[in-house]
């Protein structure tokens, strides 16, 4: 006898009450970077109608993609949190002029209720990783570590890495608790071509010993196909 479904909505299918099955549409680009803004911040406002995601984070260095992301959600009536994740004051030992949010932007992100993360660094540090195979957990230090973000940008890109990086800095600052759905949205070097849903978790351990504590991406919105290797040589 085959297995018996009944069509729930246009989104998910239950088969047999035993598991459910949701159908997305996912934004693949042929190409990255700020072209795919528009469709990128769509296809969030989509997913964030749904109503069960806590915040939408944002990588923003200027503000201005946090702005936009924001305008969208407000006029829609939405009461999610939205985040602005940007450079830390560390950053000015690299030639940025700190703050990287000029006072008009950080007015317009403050007028909407927007939440400015700006004092939290990147988490380029070291990892508590659990090896399952010899069944113990290993302190992973610098530079060695740096292979958990260059194994994401293999995985999706730059801005897919960038979306999730955010994530952990939001939940470091206290501004998303560990646990929530989230979106994370972030681009490769200007806007946004890359839309994850994640559980939020704190990056020491994302990828440790607890299973209830380790990061998990739980849906992938919009990301593009080409990999523009910012810094990575």
């Amino acid at each position: 006898m085959g297995k018996g479904y009944s069509l729930k909505n246009d989104r998910s299918i239950e088969y047999l009450g035993v598991f459910r099955v949701v159908k997305r549409t996912v934004h693949y680009f042929e190409s990255c970077g700020p072209a795919n803004t528009d469709v990128t911040l769509d296809a969030v406002m989509e997913r964030a109608k749904e109503g069960d995601v806590r915040a939408i984070v944002v990588a923003s260095m200027s503000g201005r993609t946090a702005i936009e992301a924001a305008e969208r959600v407000r006029s829609a009536g939405l009461e999610v949190k939205i985040v602005c994740v940007t450079g830390p004051p560390s950053w000015e030992q690299y030639g940025y002029e700190i703050p990287l949010i000029k006072p008009e932007e950080r007015a317009r992100l403050e007028q909407l209720g927007v939440v400015i993360v700006d004092q939290v660094e990147e988490p380029f540090r070291e990892v508590a990783f659990h090896n399952w195979w010899e069944k113990r957990t290993v302190e992973v230090p610098r530079p060695e570590a740096d292979l958990f973000w260059m194994a994401l940008i293999c995985v999706g890109g730059h801005g897919f890495r960038t979306a999730i990086e955010v994530i952990f800095m939001a939940v470091e600052a206290g501004t998303v608790k560990a646990g929530e759905r989230v979106i994370g949205v972030a681009g490769t070097g200007e806007g946004a071509d890359s839309a994850i849903v994640m559980k939020a978790t704190k990056f020491r351990g994302a990828v440790g010993e607890d299973p209830d504590k380790r990061m998990k991406v739980e849906e992938i919105l919009a990301m593009p196909r080409e990999v523009a290797w910012v810094g990575y040589g």
